[in-house]
């Protein structure tokens, strides 16, 4: 009986160890009035610096401001004051794995791996990943990439996915890994690489930038599907509730069409997007 005794309040105790250590960012929310946001500074339309503005812009970052206003309804606050801190993708996953951020809004595709280390939220965007070219270089298909030079960002899917499929099409490319998202296209726009690999809609607004609309080119196939979501600290299953809240009152209400027309008009949403929409936009 005593060993039983003891091996209950072992228990106890433990369980009492585990809740006491549980991060409850809902309650660190109220109790500041603020919460912290990484975001991916140099992602155009998702997530970049605006120099005009002098602040955050893009589709995740008006997706997290609309979760952040649903939030403070939630929590009965007069206002929630975002504290927004730039890094790159393991940047900002480290950042919210280590409580150092409450949330993270870039363009950040939600893979099992991750899951060891961070939650996530409902799905934000379905992308796809491709491949963007010097026109110069002749590259009409993925085969010509074989002996050409092609950057990636460091640290992010593209990277591991594009090796993959290079490798498994048996395309002798280089891949040439920067550590964010500008370096890498300064790389393809100096002739120091032939190609860059990235998530189609990313490359699309890369391209955007270029006046003459003739020195690149995108290939027709895609190598990958990007899921998207919000990185969020593990264990906290009540913040995900209410950021998964406040993503659904988003879909349902219709406020994501003019934030999805603002970032990527002329493009129209695809229909897997729209199903993630509508799926996502669950009832209370």
């Amino acid at each position: 009986m005593k060993k039983l005794l003891s091996l209950t309040l072992l228990a106890a105790f433990s369980i009492a160890a585990y809740a006491a250590d549980a991060p409850n960012t809902l309650a660190k929310i109220k109790a500041s009035k603020s919460i912290t946001l990484a975001y991916a500074p140099n992602s155009l339309p998702f997530s970049f610096d605006d120099k005009k503005t002098f602040r955050p812009q893009g589709y995740s970052i008006g997706l997290c401001e609309a979760v952040v206003g649903q939030i403070q309804k939630q929590l009965g606050l007069s206002e929630v004051k975002i504290n927004w801190v730039p890094g790159t993708t393991p940047e900002r996953l480290a950042m919210v794995a280590d409580g150092k951020a409450d949330m993270e809004c870039g363009v950040t595709t939600v893979t099992l791996k991750r899951q060891e280390k961070v939650d996530f939220s409902s799905v934000t965007f379905l992308q796809s990943g491709s491949v963007l070219t010097r026109a110069d270089a002749l590259i009409k298909k993925s085969a010509d990439l074989a002996g050409k030079k092609v950057s990636v960002v460091a640290g992010t899917t593209t990277e591991k996915r594009i090796s993959e499929a290079l490798a498994a099409a048996k395309i002798a490319a280089e891949i040439v890994p920067f550590k964010n998202r500008d370096d890498a296209f300064a790389a393809l726009e100096e002739g120091k690489v032939q190609a860059m690999a990235g998530d189609k809609i990313v490359l699309v607004g890369l391209v955007a930038l270029d006046s003459s609309n003739s020195r690149y080119s995108m290939l027709a196939e895609d190598f990958s599907v990007e899921p998207y979501g919000l990185g969020l600290r593990r264990g906290d299953p009540d913040f995900r509730l209410a950021v998964n809240r406040g993503l659904a009152q988003t879909y349902r209400s219709g406020a994501i069409v003019p934030l999805f027309d603002r970032w990527f008009a002329p493009f129209a949403p695809s229909e897997a997007l729209i199903a993630i929409y509508n799926l996502n936009a669950m009832e209370e």
